[in-house]
């Protein structure tokens, strides 16, 4: 089928992987009730409804999966994974609490305008067509709409999440103990790193390696938090720092 690209099947790979991933987040925190689980839950959430968007758009035109698509992928999801980071790094007082309140004001204002107060110039899609390449034409002007959220929330999630996770590895590492936990911690860091570095790559009209991006940020960071929270018997301690219990997502 000429619908069978590869951008297609990577964004079907990226959707079933964030998919799992985010049932196995949000599993953990109804059950352990951590606020870093339940913001990196919804992060990935975000990741899978993003990437499941993208599936649906290549097969048929739809304003409410493009808005949800562009609303989850390109403002609130690289935030809500980085808000996870943030509550392990921030121990004192309510700052991460304040963020997350700001985070959810911002994310709560931005989805309606995105979903049903933004016009979409549909005339520019066609089945199977990279979304990436055409969403400038689709959605309006940057400045004085909902576009202009973009960078602030992408800049600031991934500098929460990739600079956390350096933090925490290179504080395992220092210690040397629980070895698991310091690679867990740098694959996250790459994994987030892939798809913002690709993304980018959309502001120079070439956009070839954001599906590619996506998929390996999705497996990284699955894989990463896979190891991190995976302690091997001859490194279990009878009693751990605080921090690097929490730090490593159990």
């Amino acid at each position: 089928m000429e619908i069978l690209t590869l951008p297609f099947i990577l964004s079907v790979i990226s959707a079933v992987v964030s998919g799992i991933f985010a049932a196995i987040v949000l599993r953990r925190w109804y059950e352990k009730r951590r606020p870093h689980l339940m913001a990196w839950g919804i992060g990935l959430a975000l990741y899978f409804a993003g990437t499941l968007s993208q599936v649906i758009l290549a097969l048929t035109w739809s304003p409410f999966f493009f808005g949800l698509w562009y609303w989850s992928g390109g403002i609130v999801v690289a935030a809500w994974l980085g808000q996870g980071t943030i509550y392990l790094l921030v121990r004192r007082g309510n700052w991460a609490r304040n963020i997350q309140m700001l985070l959810l004001l911002i994310s709560l204002m931005t989805l309606p305008w995105t979903l049903f107060l933004t016009d979409f110039d549909s005339s520019h899609w066609e089945k199977g067509v990279d979304v990436t390449q055409i969403y400038k034409d689709v959605m309006p002007p940057f400045r004085g709409s909902v576009r202009a959220f973009a960078p602030m929330m992408n800049t600031w999630g991934t500098i929460a999440l990739v600079g956390g996770a350096i933090y925490s590895a290179r504080l395992f590492r220092r210690k040397q103990i629980m070895r698991n936990r310091v690679v867990g911690n740098w694959l996250i860091a790459t994994g987030a790193l892939f798809p913002a570095v690709t993304g980018t790559l959309i502001l120079l009209d070439n956009p070839s390696f954001k599906y590619f991006g996506e998929m390996m940020g999705a497996i990284l960071i699955f894989a990463g938090f896979l190891m991190a929270t995976t302690i091997p018997e001859d490194e279990k301690q009878p009693r751990e720092p605080r921090l690097s219990t929490e730090a490593s997502g159990n």
